[in-house]
């Protein structure tokens, strides 16, 4: 997948309100930070409640304990302990608490058998559940009946009896029908009534399981009108929000409400990290899941889920213990079978496999949910025929399982089948029409506008092209080019044929593209390739000069030959790394630049483990600079360990269902942590030794110095570097602090890069102190970064910076220096390159105005301007039809819908001798005719006058004259017809007319 940098800003994202932060390492802690300060004399039950609510733990623990040796039989008492226990994962003695407080008391209160019942529930005790039921039935209390039905209904879900579970939720919609004025109703004046709110939970899970969700809905409201901080209800609420593409009000009005009350609850971190994931927040995601499992270990779904997504990104290792730590808690976890079958059937462990599925089938002899997880895994791979049988026994299974419809559907369609694809969106839509409010209406849509494209199969049946009908003029004969020219170029590289047809699907608007690729519109992106679909932006998406089209497609088609290679099985950073390598090696100016950021994330220890990458392509933070970084990796084992060759072998072995060790141990002979050092290595010595930059100083660094300052160990240099990592954290009282030590020692006196860094941290601290008026911030910072370069200071960006203030002072001479001091430090960057070629342009230099728009172009694939500039004013008035050539191409990989573009193309070919070339691109022109009727006609003939000219060059005047009559029948008084003719006739050849 292409990324484009301005949508990785998501600036249309409603932005996520922060959650009640705290470090990850301090999470436990602060759980546990109340033990000490809880009284052991203090408190009773209500105390007890009051800690359980905010979060206090051990508190709540302690107090409730008390009451229970107090009064073993306080039912009131218990719940609040196994409720506690519940919160910290202590299922089994909440389970305990809750047996021996009935053992001790004369009459079970309903409340206390359903926390039991939901407790066992929780460990997959189906059994222990089933006599629940039976103790909740024998008390005659309508509410009693309520959670009775309720866990029916769950044990008999869990077991694939989908019918009888329906016919028990019914029951206690009955239940709420009949008691919602009597037992159930809320009374405001009596403040927050935790028991109603629980009634009201269990009934919208009852609905919710029903697939009715309005009415979940309104019961969750009422509970929340019962007390307002329900957990449960909360999460319900948090999660049926996101299931129907409410990612913000989800977080802002129900998960991030709840933790500015309580911060500890596992669960709404957990529906947190779900909203982050649901953005793309791929590292924010994982920072929550870490919070939830530092508070409650054993937290089954977010177990599940995080190992679900280790699993996805090839960390088999923590997926795996996750998944078996949860289902060491419940064995029945669907969902933890569903994450270990995925692992068994993403790395072909066909027995492992066999033996979940049978574990699964004797607890549910029809698993939908688990078919599901499996083949939402596989899809997410490309591994479409593998997946799609999945979702159809998942929906043999349940046809109701109506979340099913929608993963096969965009299965299908990834996979080229419009017709199931469809189909089955359709039914998601109208059996289930709140979760398919988004992505589903979308791609319906979509799908109804496809009447508006025009369908190409090429005749040696490799390529089957969607293109607006408003660009296929142009485009289908663009890119079946480009498609040949890749497949040959391809298969020489890949050794490999990949299935055919292979599908690409251009669109002419940027969101039709999002939608048919993800189905919501936001996705930072250019391109996708699903195995043998490539979707895509086309010319008309981006303005012109904005986005390369033919580098886009060059980088999908290589995922095209990694994935069918693979089956799906190359990580994302092999196979991105891929790509993008392959768009520098087809054309040099479609490298991509960002040898800064490597920089700063080499200083910053910020350089992930390869065992981890993946993760930072889930992070709309990270993702673009992922890109560059696997290209980097995929350069170092060109370069470094045995060629391209190798590379290819290793996108081989991932797709025999290896692991990354097996891979990096057969492919390179070495092991994942030996290539994270080489690599490092590779990024120090040879990717930027070169760079003239100010180092960035990482957090752990800043650390280690500061313990060093603490033991009264921290040299002289030591302290500048301190006080230079406090002034990229913009921490200006320390920074001024370790300046100020730094000084006492003489650092402002001494040459190199101590002396350097003080003055320029000195320069830093001015140009941001705001208590300074303008000018004297001005000065000081200019008189300290004077000192910092006489020191030895080299830093491009200040370069860049002093440049600037000579161009405003009118001081070109000095901005030049400046500038070529900036190249120097950061040769790759187009931003001098730029600055120069505006300066020789004023000055009137022009030889120096090419060569700096040369260079610019040679690390920027996308300037039309300076492209047609160059064409313009200098290839043609010079004659370089080379040149022009070559920089008319590169100008239709950016505008091809501007004829011109294709124009100047044709006249360079023509100079060149490489008619049938110029005669082709002269085609694209006449076809783009357009404007008035008038214009249209001239622009037309023109084109035709053109053709006839270069096939009279040619010497072949059959065809010149048959372009001639067709100009004529247009405008036989166009004076240009007259012209060729009279040469056609005369049989010369003589010099071609100017252009």
């Amino acid at each position: 997948m292409r990324y484009l940098l301005a949508l990785l800003l998501l600036a249309g994202f409603l932005p996520l309100l922060p959650a009640a932060e705290m470090p990850a390492d301090l999470v436990r802690a602060q759980v546990a930070a109340d033990d000490e300060e809880a009284d052991e004399e203090a408190g009773g039950v209500a105390d007890a409640e009051m800690a359980l609510d905010m979060g206090r733990y051990k508190t709540a623990k302690l107090e409730f304990k008390n009451a229970l040796k107090t009064e073993p039989a306080n039912q009131v008492a218990a719940r609040g302990l196994a409720e506690t226990y519940n919160q910290t994962g202590d299922y089994k003695l909440a389970i305990r608490v809750l047996e021996k407080c009935l053992e001790d008391s004369e009459l079970a209160d309903a409340a206390t058998l359903d926390l039991l019942g939901r407790t066992r529930l929780e460990v997959g005790d189906f059994t222990a559940v089933d006599e629940t039921v039976e103790a909740l039935n024998k008390l005659d209390d309508p509410v009693a009946g309520l959670h009775a039905w309720l866990l029916k209904g769950h044990t008999l879900r869990l077991r694939g009896l989908y019918d009888d579970a329906d016919a028990a939720y019914e029951e206690v919609r009955k239940v709420v029908l009949a008691e919602r004025t009597n037992a159930m109703k809320i009374e405001k004046s009596l403040g927050r009534q935790a028991v109603i709110a629980d009634m009201w939970c269990n009934a919208g899970e009852a609905y919710y399981w029903r697939n009715r969700l309005h009415e979940a809905n309104d019961c969750w409201g009422n509970a929340l009108q019962a007390d307002e901080y329900h957990m449960r209800t909360t999460a319900w609420m948090a999660q049926l929000y996101l299931e129907q593409n409410h990612d913000s009000s989800s977080h802002v009005n129900y998960s991030g409400f709840f933790l500015k009350h309580n911060e500890n609850s596992a669960v709404m971190r957990l529906r947190v990290a779900q909203a982050h994931f649901y953005r793309w927040r791929g590292g924010q995601g994982m920072k929550e899941l870490e919070l939830a499992l530092k508070i409650n270990p054993d937290h089954l779904e977010t177990l599940a889920l995080r190992a679900l997504r280790y699993v996805s990104t090839d960390q088999y290792e923590p997926g795996q213990k996750d998944y078996e730590r949860a289902l060491k808690i419940n064995p029945n976890y669907v969902e933890a079978l569903g994450a270990k079958a995925l692992h068994a059937a993403t790395l072909g462990m066909k027995d492992v496999y066999a033996e979940v599925e049978q574990q699964v089938l004797g607890i549910n002899p029809k698993p939908a949910r688990f078919y599901e997880i499996v083949a939402d895994g596989l899809s997410e791979r490309f591994r479409y025929t593998e997946a799609l049988p999945r979702y159809k026994k998942a929906l043999d299974c349940n046809p109701r399982h109506y979340t099913a419809y929608r993963g096969q559907g965009m299965a299908a369609m990834n996979y080229g089948d419009d017709v199931l694809g469809r189909e089955s969106l359709e039914i998601a839509l109208d059996k289930d029409p709140l979760r398919n409010n988004l992505q589903t209406v979308n791609l319906l849509t979509l799908l109804d506008s496809y009447k508006n494209f025009d369908r190409i199969v090429t005749d040696d049946g490799r390529w089957r092209l969607l293109i607006h009908k408003s660009e296929s003029h142009v485009m289908k004969d663009l890119y079946i080019e480009h498609l040949q020219e890749a497949w040959d170029s391809l298969v020489a590289k890949y050794d490999f044929e990949p299935r055919i047809p292979v599908v690409i699907e251009s669109f002419n608007i940027h969101a039709d593209f999002e939608v048919r690729t993800v189905g919501i519109t936001g996705l930072p992106a250019l391109g996708a390739c699903f195995g043998q679909l490539v979707t895509l932006d086309s010319p008309s998406a981006r303005p012109p000069g904005s986005y390369n089209w033919a580098s886009t497609l060059r980088h999908e088609l290589d995922h095209v030959w990694q994935l069918q290679i693979s089956n799906g099985q190359i990580p994302r950073w092999l196979a991105e790394g891929s790509s993008v390598y392959e768009e520098k090696r087809t054309r040099p100016e479609w490298e991509r630049h960002m040898e800064d950021q490597l920089f700063m994330h080499y200083h910053m220890d910020d350089i992930p483990s390869v065992r981890k990458f993946n993760e930072w392509f889930r992070d709309g933070s990270k993702i673009l600079f992922a890109y560059y970084l696997g290209n980097v990796m995929l350069e170092y084992i060109d370069k470094e360990l045995g060629g391209l060759s190798n590379a290819r072998k290793m996108i081989e072995m991932f797709g025999q269902k290896k692991t990354p060790e097996e891979v990096f141990k057969a492919c390179l002979n070495m092991e994942p942590e030996e290539f994270d050092a080489g690599f490092k290595g590779y990024v120090r010595d040879k990717r930027i030794a070169h760079l003239k930059m100010v180092k960035r100083v990482s957090p752990g660094r800043t650390d280690e110095l500061y313990f060093k300052y603490e033991d009264g160990e921290i040299s002289k240099p030591e302290l500048v570097e301190l006080a230079l990592a406090y002034v990229q954290q913009g921490a200006r009282f320390d920074a001024e602090t370790f300046l100020g030590m730094a000084k006492k020692r003489g650092a402002d006196k001494v040459k190199g890069v101590e002396g350097s860094t003080y003055w320029y941290c000195v320069a830093m601290l001015a140009r941001n102190d705001t208590d300074l008026p303008r000018e004297e911030r001005t000065k000081k910072m200019t008189d300290a970064i004077e000192q910092a370069i006489a020191y030895g200071l080299e830093d491009f960006q200040t370069f860049i910076m002093l440049a600037q203030f000579a161009q405003q002072a009118r001081n070109m001479t000095l901005a030049l220096h400046w500038l070529k001091e900036a190249n120097r430090a950061f040769p790759e960057n187009p931003q001098p390159y730029a600055f120069m070629y505006q300066i020789y342009q004023q000055t009137g230099e022009q030889d120096l105005a090419v060569e700096m728009a040369e260079k610019w172009m040679s690390v920027d694939e996308n300037n039309l301007q300076i492209r047609l500039w160059l064409i313009q004013n200098v290839y043609d008035p010079g004659r370089n039809w080379t040149k022009m050539g070559d920089m008319a191409e590169q100008a239709i990989y950016v505008a091809p819908l501007d004829p011109r573009t294709h124009q100047y193309h044709g006249f360079a070919l023509r100079k060149l001798g490489k008619y049938e070339e110029a005669v082709r691109a002269f085609e694209f022109v006449r076809r783009m005719a357009s404007g008035t009727p008038e214009e249209a006609l001239a622009m037309e003939v023109n084109a035709l006058c053109d053709i006839a000219a270069t096939w009279l060059h040619a010497e072949d005047f059959e065809k010149c004259k048959q372009a001639l009559n067709e100009a004529k029948a247009l405008d036989a008084s166009h004076p240009r017809i007259k012209t060729i003719e009279e040469e056609m006739n005369a049989g010369e050849k003589e010099a071609e007319e100017d252009f």
